[in-house]
């Protein structure tokens, strides 16, 4: 049922607690038809006028009927999507993921997608601020501009659901997404098993400014300390998913670790950069490279050996939840809510899907070691 049928107390409009459930008798009282005219306009059987249809739409929503009404009659719902700079494979693939939502869905729903850069707060607020859509699912820093946009949109009654990257500390209706401390600790355990030896960790994350990447930097200095007390964290870099700044940074930092470095995390997008800088340095023994998601870069560094794992976030799995919870906010849908914890999926080199089924996630992938390479349009 929406939010929209419940009153101050919490209760469906026209019901208050301990009363009865409202019934298709009751409808028809508080339009003033009869019951059959009722079950003809809510089962859509036809032979009703338009103004009366109506008449038993508006009563059955005053009365927070529990039940789905029909589809001519629900209220047209247009979801913004708010995205990251589109240059980015992780963007392209999460674009991709919302056009394959939004064709599942009928012509009531229209979802409208924009990319802004986000590294640049205030803009993005201003974006936020400007919107024509009745509701936004964002990805975003945890910024003050951004954080009083929400708040604002929220006062209009626009709900706003984040993924990717949570900002609690805002009112949205909700976050859909990964747990981003365990997939830090996951990458520390996967490091602490798979270093040849001990030494020094460098990490390269995005931003601090965006909660997704503290938490992984956070659960990954947290498990190497339980699971590798005797690796040490060199440094942690701060890219900004740039990647030539990135490339720099790593390179520099390696050129002048004390030690030869035995690993590198990476909880961004610039993986292409680390590949960059390793390829520049003569090791005796490669450090392990751990990063996020499966793109098609990623998919190349896993089969010839330059990164060891990929955690990916599936966000076309969270594309749909976070539709489908602004779907049941405004009434399009009657499904029993699904929890709003995405898993994450670690790929290595045995298991990067086949080319044939890249289209599933709009990705253009290598084959497995051994395969010849392909690509999908």
């Amino acid at each position: 049922m929406s939010d929209e049928t419940r009153d101050d107390t919490g209760e469906p409009k026209g019901q208050r607690p301990g009363a009865a459930r409202p019934g298709l008798s009751d409808v028809a009282a508080r339009a003033g038809v009869g019951i059959a005219t009722v079950d003809r306009v809510l089962n859509e059987r036809g032979n009703v006028s338009p103004a009366t249809a109506r008449k038993v739409i508006e009563a059955a929503r005053d009365l927070g009927l529990p039940r789905i009404l029909p589809r001519p009659y629900r209220r047209g719902v247009r979801i913004g999507v708010v995205m990251a700079r589109r240059e980015t494979p992780f963007a392209e693939r999460v674009s991709a993921a919302f056009l394959r939502v939004g064709a599942t869905l009928d012509r009531s729903v229209i979802i409208q997608r924009s990319f802004v850069d986000e590294t640049r707060p205030r803009e993005v607020a201003e974006h936020l601020a400007s919107t024509n859509a009745d509701a936004l699912i964002i990805y975003g820093q945890e910024q003050l501009a951004i954080i009083d946009a929400v708040r604002a949109l929220a006062a209009r009654g626009i709900p706003v659901v984040t993924m990717i990257s949570d900002i609690p500390t805002s009112p949205r209706l909700a976050y859909v997404g990964i747990d981003h401390y365990s997939a830090g600790r996951t990458a520390a355990f996967f490091m602490a098993r798979m270093a040849r030896r001990s030494g020094p960790v460098l990490v390269l994350c995005h931003s601090y400014d965006y909660r997704a990447h503290a938490e992984r930097v956070s659960g990954f200095t947290d498990g190497l300390r339980d699971h590798a007390p005797e690796m040490t964290i060199l440094d942690v870099i701060e890219g900004h998913d740039r990647q030539a700044e990135s490339e720099a940074l790593v390179l520099d930092r390696i050129g002048g670790a004390p030690d030869e470095i035995v690993g590198i995390y990476n909880t961004g997008g610039a993986n292409r950069a680390v590949d960059k800088a390793i390829g520049q340095v003569a090791w005796q023994q490669r450090p392990v490279f751990i990063g996020h998601e499966l793109s098609i870069h990623t998919a190349r560094m896993l089969s010839t050996g330059v990164m060891t794992l990929a955690i990916d976030q599936n966000p076309e799995e969270q594309a749909r939840r976070a539709v489908d919870v602004l779907l049941r906010r405004f009434g399009h849908s009657d499904t029993p809510p699904e929890a709003n914890d995405v898993a994450f999926t670690i790929f290595g080199p045995e298991n990067i899907p086949p080319a044939e089924e890249s289209t599933e996630t709009g990705l253009s992938l290598p084959g497995k070691p051994g395969e010849g390479p392909t690509s999908v349009p």
